[in-house]
């Protein structure tokens, strides 16, 4: 299967978000998104195609072959407009292990390691369980409690739960900040995240 990809759509970088923060990873980031959030400053044009070997091989070539844990973070756009399927068995065939980031807008039951979902949009919020969920205050002008109100805690089934800063341009907003540690203080079964690698300087 031929799938789309996006500009630098494969490369070898360091997670700096959430549960799997200081991991290296391998990100490919397939092209084109459903969710079309209006702010967006992200280019997810389809800039070439590539069978799933493809991807697999390239991948297998920016990833330490000594490491002892080969992770592949599968990205977007919106990864789930895709059938992943082929691609998930050429990864494992090269050793992987894969995350998979969603926007949660679409419900899936990929056979990935790790399950990331970061709704954009309350109404349209159908992924209720995975290894973790972020929320952002002021993407797309929703709230935190905007998201909770379309699922209940107690009607979600997640290991890791954050509330993570938006990020424009590289630089925390601090009213999303501020919504944050109000929030993480009262409510402790909630962690803060941040995106980390743009300390870094990583991709």
């Amino acid at each position: 299967m031929r799938y789309p990809l996006t500009r630098n759509p494969i490369f070898w970088t360091i997670q700096g978000e959430a549960h799997l923060r200081g991991f290296q990873m391998c990100f490919v980031r397939l092209a084109g998104c459903s969710v079309g959030c209006g702010h967006c400053d992200t280019d997810y044009a389809k800039n070439e195609f590539a069978t799933d070997e493809e991807i697999a091989a390239r991948a297998d070539e920016v990833t330490p072959t000594n490491a002892r844990d080969r992770w592949v973070w599968i990205t977007g756009g919106e990864p789930t407009d895709h059938d992943l399927m082929p691609l998930i068995r050429a990864l494992r065939a090269k050793r992987f292990a894969i995350a998979l980031a969603s926007s949660g807008h679409r419900r899936v039951i990929p056979p990935v390691d790790w399950l990331s979902i970061s709704p954009h949009d309350p109404a349209k919020w159908m992924q209720t369980y995975g290894n973790e969920v972020k929320l952002v205050p002021g993407l797309n002008g929703f709230s935190i409690e905007d998201f909770r109100s379309a699922h209940p805690d107690d009607q979600t089934d997640f290991m890791y739960r954050y509330v993570q800063p938006l990020s424009i341009a590289k630089q925390e907003d601090p009213a999303s900040l501020r919504a944050c540690l109000d929030f993480v203080r009262a409510n402790p079964n909630w962690a803060l995240s941040r995106q980390d690698h743009h300390y870094w300087n990583v991709a």
